[in-house]
């Protein structure tokens, strides 16, 4: 199933000015999904706002006062299933309108509060759901995982945040990267990658031409994400893909001196290191994605 879907932390959705603006953004896109966290209202004002940008189907999680909640909406041309709902996440399962093609998928707004994001942590983790399944998570995870994800600010935050790089070890879960600029948030001189889309190896190999992109910053320090999936390649002949994490394995060099001759040309060399790199993935890096 080829999917589309929009991810915005918008910073509040009642304003006019904003409706006009997400629904250019909308009309330009068409995606399938969207997303919005952090709409700062709720009740007949969230309906009346949902129903003015013409997406049929929406489910949410409501906001507390003036901070959380999340708006799902989804066009006739998608199934979605809610099969958890937490204050920090849906959980949900997807599929074309002919309910083939099932896939998980579940929209993040983590709380700006540390002891509240542990909470989402650990019950991500402890979710019931078929590990083999394939899955997608994406939203505002108010947190970083490497220390190039932030620009300014504190020089005592500048490493990332270790649980959430633990919470994506642990369920194995990879970074989709982005086109555009690296930053998602912007306050002053401080700027921070922290919204973004990560999935499981299942989604990877399935859909391997996903691409995340940043789209330019209106209404919000927040960018939209738009998260663009075409089912690609098959699990026998899968497009091939370089992960950065494998360059800080301590076999990785060895693997490129190995795989590059000298008397063969570019593209002999870089097929063979294709083939390397795969087997090697596999056997000894782990079959991460």
């Amino acid at each position: 199933m080829n999917k589309s879907i929009f991810v915005w932390n918008c910073q509040g959705a009642a304003s006019n000015s904003f409706h006009r603006m997400l629904k250019s953004l909308l009309q330009g896109y068409r995606p399938e999904i969207i997303v919005l966290v952090e709409p700062r209202i709720s009740g007949i004002k969230a309906n009346k706002v949902i129903k003015k940008l013409g997406y049929p189907h929406s489910h949410r999680v409501e906001a507390s006062g003036f901070s959380g909640g999340i708006w799902l909406m989804r066009s006739t041309n998608v199934l979605v299933s809610v099969l958890n709902n937490h204050q920090q996440f849906i959980h949900t399962s997807i599929s074309d309108s002919t309910g083939g093609s099932k896939a998980l998928f579940t929209a993040v707004y983590a709380s700006p509060n540390p002891s509240m994001r542990e909470t989402l942590w650990a019950d991500l983790i402890n979710l019931e759901r078929d590990d083999n399944a394939t899955w997608l998570l994406a939203g505002d995870f108010n947190a970083t995982i490497a220390h190039d994800e932030r620009k300014g600010g504190s020089k005592l935050n500048q490493s990332g945040c270790k649980k959430f790089h633990h919470f994506s070890q642990r369920l194995g879960l990879l970074d989709l990267g982005y086109i555009g600029p690296r930053f998602t948030w912007q306050r002053g001189n401080l700027m921070v990658r922290l919204d973004r889309a990560l999935c499981n190896e299942k989604w990877l190999m399935e859909q391997p031409t996903t691409h995340v992109l940043h789209l330019p910053k209106a209404q919000s320090d927040h960018r939209p994400l738009l998260i663009k999936a075409k089912n690609g390649g098959s699990r026998n002949n899968p497009t091939f893909c370089f992960l950065a994490s494998w360059i800080l394995h301590p076999d990785f060099h060895n693997l490129v001196s190995n795989s590059w001759a000298s008397n063969k040309c570019l593209s002999e060399n870089i097929s063979l290191f294709v083939e390397k790199a795969q087997h090697w993935n596999r056997e000894t890096y782990g079959q991460v994605g």
